[in-house]
Order: structure tokens, then sequence, then C-alpha cells
């Protein structure tokens, strides 16, 4: 008879524990810098043995991935649930206010303020950076607007250029401020105010009338 499985077995024991390893890294890396961090100082603001550490990521680099792709997940979720609906720019308004308040929070900041930091000493990092986004975000705002073209709600033809379009004119200058930390964190209204002024450009330019 195989013995019952121990509370530390369970999934959500390891998920919980992964997620806990994932949030003092952040800290860390926030803390020193991605360059100044390593596996023993995370280990050590955990508390635990390194071996415990290297049994769920083998690098700091594998550990910052994470972050990113956690962050972007959120992102492609939120982009998932938008997807296909039949009021576009209804969609596209309440998509770009959870969005923009995504990518303006003090931590999407300061992960993106990282890469930065470490990209010329550490192409590859931002690479990955970049990879990770393009999959899990960029890609799914792509769906979001390719759907929206196939059900003859946006004229865009040129997908790719259209995602680009609704996504520099969602962050703005803002975004570039914020991680130049020449702006703080946008109100409410001001998010608003900036998604609602974008969606209005771009459906004037991309929408198709109800005449066809």
């Amino acid at each position: 008879m195989r013995d019952a499985p121990t509370f530390k077995d369970s999934p959500s024991f390891k998920d919980q524990r992964r997620e806990r390893i994932i949030q003092v890294a952040r800290s860390v890396f926030y803390e020193v810098g991605y360059a100044g961090a390593s596996m023993s100082m995370i280990s050590s603001r955990l508390g635990g043995s390194k071996a415990t550490l290297y049994a769920y990521f083998n690098s700091k680099e594998d550990l910052f991935e994470a972050i990113i792709r956690e962050q972007c997940g959120q992102m492609a979720d939120l982009f998932a649930a938008h997807t296909g609906t039949d009021d576009l720019r209804t969609t596209l308004s309440v998509m770009g206010r959870e969005l923009l308040t995504a990518v303006m929070s003090d931590e999407a900041i300061r992960t993106f303020q990282l890469v930065v930091e470490e990209s010329y000493r550490n192409p590859q990092l931002a690479e990955m950076f970049h990879n990770v986004i393009q999959s899990q975000g960029r890609s799914n705002l792509t769906a979001l607007l390719q759907t929206a073209h196939d059900k003859g709600q946006i004229n865009a033809p040129n997908i790719m250029e259209a995602t680009m379009v609704l996504k520099s004119l969602i962050f703005g200058d803002c975004h570039f401020k914020r991680i130049m930390n020449l702006a703080v964190e946008p109100t409410e209204a001001q998010r608003h105010r900036q998604v609602d002024l974008a969606v209005d450009i771009f459906m004037t330019y991309y929408g198709v009338s109800a005449s066809g």
C-alpha cells in the first residue's frame, strides 16, 4: 500500500511555496537590482536551505523569468476575457483601463526599470523580457483585434500594425515618464481619460460604421 501523500507533497503546498519564492525574489530584485541579487541572498531571505530554492528554480535568471511570466500571464488573461464580445468600443475601454492600471503599477514599472538597468550588461535578459511580453501579452491583444476584424467590427488588414497603434495610444507618454521616474502613478480619472481618448482615436480610424 502506498503511503498517503503528506501536506508538503500536495500541489497546493508546492504552488504556495513557489509563489512565496517569487514574492521574496521580487523584493530582493527591487531592493538591490538584478545584478546585485543572488540565489544565496534570496535563499537567506526565504529562511530555508539553498537546496529548496534550487528545487524550484535553477538560477536567478529562471526566477526573474517567472516573475515576468506571472505579470504577463495576468495581462494575457485580461485580453482573453474580452475577446469576441459584441460591443467592441466598450470592450476596448474596459480592457484598456485594466491594462493601463496593470502596467502603471509600481510593481510593473519597477520590473521594466530592472530590465532597462541590466539590458546593457545582459542583453539576453532584455531579449527574454521582450519574448515573454510578445508571447503572453502582445500576441493576445493581437488575437483580440484579429477576432474583431474577422467579425467586421474593425477594418484592420494589417493586424500587427493595429496592435501597435492601440498599445501606443493607450500607453501614451505617461508610461515612459513612469519608467523614467518623471511621473507618479496616474489617478483613476487620468487613466480613464487616457484610455477613452485612445479608444476614440483608434475606432475613428479602424472602426466600421453600421451602414458598412
